[in-house]
């Protein structure tokens, strides 16, 4: 994410809030979070895929996950020369143009194809996260510890975490399309043991009730 103009102040799930970095990562996320701005809009952001995020940074990206990390802490004076060269171009499309620059160079750079890890995420999106690990980790032929430990430097979460988040992403579009089913019934077929589960879960992740988050306008997943 890049603000060319005002950094937007972040509210997280604790409660607690910060102003945004000029330049900065956000992890794979757990639990919500809220922005609003604070001044001058302007920004411009980039949105990997779960499974190519890891191809354009070094470091494990479980040191980035559910968190705001200052882009200078990652790729160090490279973030604030371009940073500073976002915030002088003409216009939006230059903008684009010095960021794909920027991570084509990186890729090439970083770039290290984890194909078991790759092979995992798929059978958890395709199962809308309904798979166990230990499942997962027999049907790759290696161990949960090492699927795991490998899961989290290359996603950011280990792959239970994923697997949670897949299934309430996958909920959210249930319930977003209207679907002719009681919460309960839609709780047991995305996996829930019952609606209680699926209440707390939305607690957790959205900050809200299931009946109280498609109130919003804004609502995004």
């Amino acid at each position: 994410m890049f603000h060319f103009r005002d950094p937007f102040r972040s509210h997280f799930a604790d409660g607690t809030t910060a102003l945004q970095p000029q330049a900065f990562v956000v992890g794979q996320m757990k639990r919500f979070l809220e922005i609003e701005p604070e001044g001058r809009m302007g920004l411009i952001a980039v949105r990997f895929y779960a499974r190519s995020a890891y191809l354009f940074f070094k470091r494990p990206l479980s040191e980035v996950a559910a968190g705001i990390v200052d882009l200078a802490d990652i790729w160090k004076n490279r973030a604030s020369e371009l940073t500073e060269r976002i915030g002088l171009a003409p216009d939006m499309a230059a903008r684009v143009l010095l960021i794909e620059e920027a991570l084509l160079a990186r890729l090439n750079q970083n770039g290290h194809y984890d194909y078991t890890v790759e092979e995992c995420l798929r059978r958890i999106e395709a199962h809308s996260g309904q798979l166990s690990v230990a499942q997962l980790a027999r049907d790759l032929g290696i161990s949960s510890r090492q699927l795991t430990r490998r899961f989290q430097n290359t996603v950011g979460l280990s792959p239970k975490e994923f697997a949670r988040v897949s299934r309430f992403l996958h909920v959210l579009r249930c319930l977003s399309e209207g679907q002719q089913r009681s919460l309960t019934e839609t709780a047991l077929a995305c996996g829930y043991f019952d609606q209680a589960h699926l209440n707390h879960e939305f607690r957790e992740m959205a900050g809200m009730a299931p009946g109280e988050l498609f109130t919003f306008p804004n609502v995004a997943f």
